[in-house]
């Protein structure tokens, strides 16, 4: 008994000093009405696609289905990614996006053993790094935007790290690499004979959008992964995706197996009925949520905040070096997203939601 107290005491005691799990971790649904800190917009799902997770239940869709997820889902995520070479066959269904950063961070990280990671990034990515530890080396972000520099991405890769952890558009500020920062970063693995996971999960909501994965020959270096149809009401069912190549899939579907067996098959289900309707109320919800955030840049640079750079219609990044949007927000009871969880002391984050206002004592 006393040697599985001590072994018990042991993991705990490595738990603790293990900064990188030491991480903050970002809760996916709203605490409040007065809540802009979570990753993407969230509502109150569709009555149809509620009645679809029900109707599975009465189905006898109870059962475990196979660890990828049931194919009509995964053929509806890679119809809605729409990128060359990936498809049903090599898409991967989720119990989330963090368990789509484990997997990919885990089980491609074995292979190369390094990892380039940037210096600003979601705090989830450290502690799926965390859980057990992979070299890093760090990649040193842009000032206004908080993404890579390309120079830091070279440098990594001419250190011998050969795999890359990227964000676009980036999870704190929504920037996104261009078109030809994109295309540089394709050359530059290829150069290096290296590959990349690409967190993608907020493109639906970013304008003029670029795709690493979408690049000549990246299908077979680059594993996607994001949320499915974020703002349509499936946060609180966790529904994410990993596109990755025949050579990397195996061994992430196993680690999933292991962990979980499958995701959900209801909420599958429900996933599905939700890919229908997402085309017909997406637009109208950018349009809103850019309107927002263009209305509150304003208010927050009248109270003295900086803006970063972003082209992302929910997130809003901002210094705020007198406090006073800060203080303001805490006054009014809302909370918002801390930069320092990403690696960005002195920046915090908004996200705008459907039909609310945010509202904050200059």
């Amino acid at each position: 008994m006393a040697e599985i107290s001590q072994t018990k005491a042991k993991a705990i005691q490595r738990h603790a000093i293990n900064e990188l799990l030491q991480a903050p971790t970002l809760v996916p649904l709203r605490r409040s009405d007065q809540d802009w800190s979570v990753d993407q917009p969230t509502i109150v799902p569709d009555s149809t696609i509620l009645m679809a997770s029900v109707q599975a239940l009465e189905e006898g869709q109870t059962h475990y289905v196979g660890v990828p997820g049931i194919e009509p889902l995964r053929a509806a995520l890679a119809l809605h990614l729409n990128l060359p070479g990936y498809n049903e066959s090599n898409m991967l269904v989720t119990t989330g996006v963090q368990e789509s950063r484990f997997l990919t961070i885990q089980k491609i990280g074995e292979e190369y053993g390094r990892i380039g990671l940037p210096a600003v990034v979601h705090p989830g990515v450290r502690q799926a790094i965390g859980t057990r530890p992979l070299g890093m080396e760090l990649l040193a972000v842009e000032p206004s935007t908080q993404l890579p520099t390309l120079a830091s991405v070279r440098a990594a890769l001419e250190s011998g790290c050969k795999l890359i952890y990227l964000e676009s558009p980036s999870r704190l500020t929504g920037a996104t690499f261009d078109q030809e920062t994109v295309a540089t970063i394709a050359k530059l693995l290829i150069e290096f004979d290296a590959g990349a996971i690409w967190d993608q999960g907020l493109a639906p909501w970013a304008t003029d959008y670029a795709s690493l994965a979408a690049q000549p020959g990246m299908a077979e270096r680059v594993a996607v992964i994001g949320e499915a149809w974020p703002g349509i009401g499936l946060e609180s069912w966790a529904i994410g995706y990993i596109g990755a190549n025949a050579n990397w899939f195996p061994s992430m579907q196993s680690q999933k197996q292991i962990m979980a067996i499958c995701t959900s098959t209801a909420t599958q289900y429900a996933a599905l009925k939700a890919a229908e309707q997402y085309d017909a109320v997406h637009g109208e919800q950018v349009e809103q949520l850019a309107q927002l955030r263009q209305e509150t840049v304003a208010k927050v640079e009248a109270a003295g905040a900086e803006v970063l750079h972003g082209e992302t219609a929910t997130l809003l990044a901002l210094r705020d070096s007198a406090d006073s949007v800060a203080n303001g927000l805490t006054a009014s009871g809302a909370s918002y997203a801390d930069g320092a969880d990403f690696g960005a002391a002195g920046v915090l984050r908004l996200t705008m939601m459907p039909e609310q206002v945010i509202s904050f004592v200059g």
